[in-house]
């Protein structure tokens, strides 16, 4: 029952996903001359910083301890227009905690690029000495770091992966900046009802 169960729950979230990524037509890395041209967006004319694209999407894995895990793979790119617009630059990553497991953030990247004499230079964020962890809460710790180099006119992009055994420990976040471009797919109503359904039956078991 358990065996079955858990193939219909992987065919399900598998078949109402597709690539986030795909859709937005973005790549970490593509940033080009022509991206910095933009100094106005429509979306917001006064704006200090816009987020041109915010990418997420969940996806489901095997674990080491014969259950499975859920895997949010995220990306984000933001132009930093003035120096008003700076602290777009200070980025907090939320982790779960139930004091004897953590969600885990795995391939960060983090890049600040600048247009210099008609090309693109880019500042790499160094991941060992730049990333700092706080313990907020009981249940909530956060990985904290501050993009390098950033100027009136820096485009910046991160992208991370974070595993996590907390089915429902996510939710979508609130901006303080206008966002330009999003593409989120997450567990559709159905694979939440399935996951609940799957706890009844392994409890009456």
């Amino acid at each position: 029952m358990k065996r079955s169960f858990f193939f219909c729950i992987l065919f399900f979230l598998t078949a109402a996903t597709t690539s986030a990524q795909d859709k937005l037509k973005i790549k970490f890395g593509s940033v080009t001359a022509d991206d910095f041209k933009t100094t106005v967006y429509p979306i917001d004319s006064n704006a200090t910083a816009i987020i041109v694209a915010d990418i997420g999407s969940t996806e489901i894995i095997g674990n080491t301890k014969g259950s499975f895990s859920l895997l949010f793979n995220n990306y984000r790119r933001a132009h930093i227009l003035n120096k008003n617009g700076y602290n777009i630059g200070d980025v907090q990553i939320s982790l779960y905690t139930n004091g004897e497991s953590e969600e885990e953030l795995e391939n960060l990247k983090a890049v600040t690029y600048n247009l210099e004499n008609g090309k693109v230079v880019q500042t790499k964020l160094e991941i060992k000495s730049a990333v700092f962890k706080d313990k907020v809460s009981k249940n909530l710790v956060v990985k904290k770091f501050t993009f390098p180099n950033i100027k009136a006119g820096s485009i910046i992009e991160y992208e991370y992966k974070i595993k996590s055994d907390f089915i429902f420990s996510r939710g979508i976040s609130r901006e303080s900046f206008p966002v330009s471009g999003v593409s989120t797919i997450l567990p559709c109503p159905a694979f939440i009802i399935m996951l609940r359904c799957r706890k009844d039956i392994i409890l009456l078991q």
